[in-house]
């Protein structure tokens, strides 16, 4: 949901790019249509699209800067055709064995909550654009601009709706992106939003993303690796044996709603309290995203729209304390999910109010006696490593001769920690594993400005070598 900004940051280097090293020459602009674009994308990077093959597949998702926060899980599918598949689904909060045999469906679940975000990744890695009808039928076109050099810029579309009630409206946006490739780069809209990286041949025709990201809420980027993608040449039937099917009104249904519906199972619940804000608009309109369990609690809300994104938090804690009456489909509880819209109408808050510096934060006065050759420094001087934890080399990946280079981002703060440890790139999810539980292990002399620590990005490598 979040991710939008990304690819618009994207998107703008690009064109940016073009305007500093193509100026006097050759530039091409090419238009086509958006449903042809998105018809040749899907065709050439959908698992389950027209030129699908048989296929099995593992996918380990875990969040970036957290590898072992909730979010996470690992899918696994074979896939034979479009009316045979099976497919597991191991999460601590919501695990499911999904199969599908002709009109057969057999499904057996534990957990009574199937998470939003990891239903955002079953649909991105599976089916990626979900609504594509709706965009196929748009009559508008998405231009692409070719360099001298050959390559060709990304190209996005957006379209704007309302979402909210009769009596609150709100501007939310949906969004389709696609690469320089003609292949999918993002897809956005209110509940489901997925980026696609590092696409690699996949049989004969199809060129697979080996990499799904989704940025739920401020600061949670969840990642989805592809670990295992091989053809299945000879399905095992056996794999997609049906004993005994399970009938509709016992299988995990999730359905979209209206606000309107959200507020008649909500009667008798508190009303949202805005507080005085710090700064920004005190009166507009915000938008959240929220999913609902079958017992009517409310166990997801993401922000969507805000006039005061300050707000967000404020309004995402007190719905997330809501219990409505359930939301039943064909006279059964499902889970629902819906986009509600709010006006809030508050105040700035008095000077009294304004939150102090933390000391721990706070700059060093001039006058700081304590290190006198610190208060002296100019300039910025680089930190180093002075605690380094050495890596487990992981037995399973020993065993199948799996080595080769872990490249992880790090901000190391003022204090010298390691923080918000990315995956750039690597080989297998099982050194990287490794490499990130090591890397926050180790400790640096932080980096100084004008003699004061100060937290600095960088790159570091781990390498894994199979003697």
């Amino acid at each position: 949901m979040l991710a939008l900004e990304n690819v618009r940051r994207g998107v703008a280097l690009t064109l940016i790019f073009c305007g500093s090293f193509c100026h006097g020459q050759k530039v091409e602009e090419t238009s086509v249509a958006l449903g042809d674009a998105l018809s040749r994308a899907l065709a050439k990077s959908s698992l389950t699209g027209p030129n699908a093959v048989p296929f099995h597949l593992k996918v380990h998702l875990f969040e970036s800067t957290n590898p072992q926060s909730d979010y996470r899980a690992e899918v696994e599918e074979y896939w034979a055709t479009p009316q045979q598949w099976r497919r597991s689904i191991d999460s601590p909060e919501f695990k499911q064995t999904l199969v599908v045999n002709g009109d057969q469906i057999s499904e057996q679940d534990k957990g009574d909550y199937y998470p939003l975000w990891l239903q955002s990744f079953i649909t991105g890695i599976f089916d990626p654009v979900p609504n594509a009808d709706q965009w196929n039928k748009l009559n508008t076109k998405i231009t692409q601009v070719t360099l001298p050099n050959g390559l060709r810029s990304d190209a996005c579309t957006r379209i704007k709706f309302k979402i909210g009630s009769d009596a609150v409206q709100n501007d939310a946006f949906a969004n389709l992106c696609f690469d320089g490739n003609g292949l999918l780069k993002f897809t956005g809209s209110p509940g489901y939003s997925m980026e696609f990286h590092d696409y690699s041949r996949f049989g004969k025709k199809l060129m697979i993303a080996r990499r799904y990201q989704g940025d739920p809420e401020p600061g949670t980027e969840i990642v989805a690796n592809v670990v295992l993608l091989e053809e299945l040449k000879k399905p095992d039937p056996s794999l997609f044996v049906i004993t005994q099917p399970t009938p509709p009104e016992r299988r995990n249904a999730s359905v979209e709603v209206s606000q309107n519906t959200i507020e008649q199972a909500a009667q008798g619940q508190a009303p949202i309290n805005w507080p005085a804000v710090h700064s920004g608009n005190t009166t507009g309109l915000l938008s959240m995203y929220i999913s609902v369990d079958r017992e009517g609690r409310v166990r997801e809300a993401y922000p969507l729209n805000s006039d005061n994104a300050g707000l967000q938090d404020v309004a995402r804690d007190q719905l997330l304390k809501w219990r409505l009456k359930p939301i039943a489909l064909g006279g059964r509880p499902v889970q629902a999910q819906a986009a509600l819209s709010f006006h809030f109408d508050t105040a700035l808050a008095s000077s009294s109010e304004q939150p102090k510096k933390d000391a721990s934060t706070a700059t060093a006065p001039p006058n700081t006696t304590t290190s006198p050759a610190v208060a002296q420094a100019t300039g910025f001087v680089k930190g180093s490593l002075v605690s380094q934890t050495i890596p487990n080399y992981p037995d399973e990946a020993r065993k199948k001769h799996i080595q080769g280079k872990v490249v992880l981002e790090i901000t190391i703060d003022a204090s010298g920690v390691p923080r918000d440890i990315r995956m750039v790139s690597s080989p297998d999810q099982a050194l990287t594993d490794s490499a990130i539980e090591a890397v926050t292990q180790w400790r640096y002399e932080p980096s100084r400005l004008n003699g004061l620590p100060v937290s600095l990005k960088s790159t570091v490598e781990v390498n894994f070598q199979n003697p």
